[in-house]
């Protein structure tokens, strides 16, 4: 049986809720158990084919680089191992791996004894914003870019010890002006072989199109240390990243489900199932999770909640007095807000 491993996109995954690894990695006989509708979203689907396509442009900015194709672990290992001893090397997918994580950096740079991490996204950025709050922690919009980032540099610091591991973002500029109006054109999705989608180039880029980059590269270092620092939470308990990091990776090799208690991220839990994927056999993990923590019962389920008031911003705070059901909301939970003259 192949190790399950705790990778970039599983960790990201257990920020937004720990018991979504369990759900993730259950199948039966390699036939999932429980019901994705992040599978089914062609709007999610969109963006993934835009961000393969920005990950293709950052490659055109290193044209010595190196990819690592194959999708064994042990084989990508093996390459990316084999070109790191070289001084001077740029990887595409690099593998690395310490002890149970495992992770593909998007771009790595070895210069000596320095590798820098670059992990490729297709969020715009302008350069004069700030990734951090003004209580100096990673903001809500960056968050989850910033902790993935965190990880694979974790991760390489362990599996490269010695090195001196430097991370950074590289994002589409906001104030860049695009240096031709056929770039996005040349970038045709493509399903390979093995039917995974990838880019092709279809005209190689012009010296312009290259010397004037429209994603732009910024060191979030002293961010990945502020988060190291700071730990994450896990349930009540408040972990040191090391710690958090290896009790994920322990629930991924012993598919020991960690259980969560109900937040509002639960909304938007992906893990339901429809009426017709339940009498096709697939479980509902959201479903399943309020029956262990807060025991409902089938009754309970066709309640109306807090979830179903729109914009509603105290959600966390009622779910943490207990109060979930619609019915137990009193008129003080609403603030309404005064129209003006003239506004109904």
């Amino acid at each position: 049986m192949k190790p399950r491993y705790l990778t970039k996109s599983r960790f990201k995954l257990a920020l937004e809720c720990p018991t979504k690894l369990y759900y993730e990695g259950k199948a039966c006989n390699g036939k999932k158990e429980y019901a994705n509708q992040k599978l089914e979203d062609s709007f999610l689907q969109a963006l993934a084919d835009g961000g393969y396509q920005v990950g293709e442009l950052a490659k055109q900015y290193y044209p010595e680089g190196h990819c690592i194709e194959t999708l064994d672990y042990a084989e990508a290992l093996k390459q990316t191992n084999e070109l790191l001893q070289q001084e001077q090397v740029t990887i595409f997918e690099a593998a690395l791996q310490f002890e149970n994580l495992f992770v593909r950096v998007d771009i790595l740079v070895k210069n000596k004894n320095h590798i820098e991490l670059i992990e490729v996204k297709s969020k715009s950025f302008d350069p004069k914003e700030s990734f951090v709050s003004k209580k100096g922690t990673p903001n809500s919009t960056w968050k989850s870019y910033l902790y993935d980032i965190a990880f694979q540099k974790y991760v390489a610091s362990q599996a490269l010890a010695g090195k001196l591991i430097s991370a950074s973002l590289m994002l589409a500029d906001k104030t860049a002006c695009c240096p031709s109006d056929g770039l996005n054109q040349k970038f045709r999705l493509v399903r390979g072989d093995n039917g995974r989608k990838k880019v092709v180039v279809s005209q190689p880029l012009t010296t312009k199109e290259i010397s004037e980059r429209i994603l732009v590269k910024v060191n979030v270092d002293a961010i990945c240390e502020t988060i190291y620092a700071e730990g994450i939470s896990l349930g009540a308990e408040k972990l040191g990243f090391t710690t958090y990091v290896k009790r994920l990776a322990d629930s991924c090799a012993s598919m020991e489900k960690i259980i969560s208690s109900p937040t509002k991220t639960c909304k938007t839990c992906e893990y339901r199932a429809s009426d017709e994927e339940k009498l096709a056999g697939l479980k509902d993990g959201f479903q399943e999770c309020w029956q262990q923590t807060l025991e409902w019962t089938e009754a309970d389920f066709k309640e109306p909640t807090i979830f179903d008031i729109w914009n509603y911003r105290s959600t966390d705070k009622l779910m943490q007095e207990g109060r979930i059901k619609l019915s137990e909301v009193v008129k003080e939970d609403i603030s309404f807000k005064t129209p003006r003259n003239g506004e109904r």
